[in-house]
């Protein structure tokens, strides 16, 4: 069987959507979420494709859970590629209008997830020899704009972990970041509550090229996207 994709954030919005995507080209996929119920629903939603999918209910920032998980991984289970779909934004405000609880979770979705896994999964892709990371940024790492303070900040860090990943992680391994761009999520939702959700691409035409492009890095050319910081228009 072919090694699984892991989806980091699978339980809506792209990540779900790029959990059906692979499983209907017929590769075998762990999508990782918060709740029980975000993954009897995502069961639910994929029941055609169980056979193929592997479901956990993880608080990715919960070190002792995350390890025990990854531990229990079987080496023909563990995955080629890891997606990090995960984020969360506690509002659009300035930095000293967030409460310590809303930084706190913003640092725990956003950045010290992805930190932790990543560190953690590379340990394995470096003695199998091969994987790859492929992190999710923001349009407002390179445009700041008001009152995205925690979000922007921490997803300027992510920028920053791919590319120290991709400096310290040997051939043929890799680590990349893409903009995703706008789409109608609940996300965007809660940035922007006057826009019209219609007018915005729908996550499942977001994941249908995103997913093809990840295909391709799996295939063989991670390595040649090591280190950068792509956005939807630097993809096919």
């Amino acid at each position: 069987m072919t090694s699984p994709i892991l989806v980091l954030g699978a339980g809506r919005g792209l990540g779900r959507a790029l959990c059906h995507f692979f499983l209907e080209r017929g590769t075998p996929v762990i999508g990782v979420t918060r709740t029980q119920e975000s993954v009897v629903a995502l069961r639910n939603t994929f029941a055609s494709h169980l056979t193929l999918f592997q479901g956990e209910a993880l608080d990715l920032s919960d070190r002792d859970a995350s390890l025990t998980f990854l531990h229990d991984l079987k080496s023909d289970r563990f995955p080629t590629m890891a997606i990090y779909t995960t984020g969360h934004l506690a509002g659009r405000k300035p930095l000293w209008d967030l409460s310590w609880e809303e930084i706190d979770r913003e640092v725990a979705a956003n950045l010290f997830g992805p930190l932790f896994w990543a560190v953690e999964l590379s340990r394995t892709f470096v003695s199998m020899g091969q994987g790859g990371h492929l992190f999710f940024s923001s349009g407002v790492v390179r445009s700041p704009r008001p009152a995205w303070g925690g979000y922007g900040v921490l997803k300027s860090a992510v920028e920053a972990l791919t590319r120290q990943m991709a400096l310290d992680l040997p051939p043929p391994l890799y680590s990349l970041s893409i903009n995703p761009g706008r789409m109608a999520t609940s996300m965007r939702r809660t940035a922007f509550p006057e826009e019209d959700p219609t007018t915005l691409p729908l996550p499942e035409s977001v994941a249908g090229r995103i997913g093809a492009f990840a295909e391709s890095l799996v295939g063989g050319a991670g390595r040649f996207h090591n280190g950068k910081n792509l956005t939807m228009e630097d993809i096919p």
